[in-house]
């Protein structure tokens, strides 16, 4: 985990998220300048502000989220997470090849650790068939992780499989930007809420409840910032 980059997000995170902060920030988004406009002035989320306060790394390649094919889908949660043939097409029929259930997907995980526990002294031929186990079991974790965090969908009932090409290379984990990418994310989906019928905003919501904190509730006197936000 500490090499991938992602150890913050076992670190820090709110249980509880308030909706109505949220709310407040999102009915106050600009997508022409990519702020906040507040009574106050303008506010703006920064890498510097993801890199300082949740201690994300910030440098390194960025993915760019892509229409992912019925044949790419049913190829990738056969050869990533081991999902059967039939079960594979299954779950991209129903997700329209580019996402998973969550659901689903938390089951895949719970098989993958039950099966890996049940490995003791593999013989030669079954060490191959233990890695790749123990390896689908990671990557099943790691799109857990970031599916319902970082990138977590406005419905947060599925997993975007775009995500799964950032983590196909274990051992290149550490090469993204994830601070980049969850602020990309973020900027995205508040862009969703200018239009009247989206109801949900998606991203990363401990990134606005960090955002609030350190910078209206540091001083006390910001607090009156905060009651003017809710209540105009």
């Amino acid at each position: 985990m500490n090499a991938s980059g992602l150890s913050p997000l076992i670190k820090f995170g709110y249980e509880n998220i308030n909706h109505g902060l949220i709310y407040v920030f999102s009915e106050r988004w600009q997508n022409e300048t990519s702020n906040f406009h507040l009574p106050v002035g303008e506010m703006i989320i920064t890498l510097d502000d993801v890199a300082c306060l949740l201690d994300y790394p910030i440098t390194g390649r960025l993915i760019e989220e892509e229409e992912i094919s019925y044949e790419q889908g049913i190829q990738l949660l056969e050869e990533e997470l081991r999902f059967m043939k039939e079960e594979a097409m299954d779950e991209v029929k129903k997700q329209w090849g580019e996402n998973v259930n969550y659901t689903k997907l938390k089951r895949c995980h719970e098989r993958l650790l039950n099966r890996c526990s049940q490995f003791e002294e593999p013989t030669s031929d079954e060490e191959e068939e233990e890695s790749h186990v123990r390896t689908a079991c990671i990557k099943a974790f790691l799109l857990l992780l970031v599916g319902d965090n970082v990138f977590a969908n406005k419905n947060s009932k599925s997993v975007s499989l775009v995500w799964l090409l950032a983590i196909q290379d274990i051992d290149r984990l550490g090469d993204w930007s994830w601070g980049g990418m969850t602020l990309t994310f973020l900027y995205s989906q508040l862009s969703l809420t200018s239009n009247a019928n989206v109801k949900v905003v998606g991203g990363y919501m401990t990134l606005l409840n960090v955002i609030f904190f350190s910078y209206f509730l540091v001083d006390h006197k910001c607090i009156f910032v905060f009651m003017i936000l809710v209540l105009i």
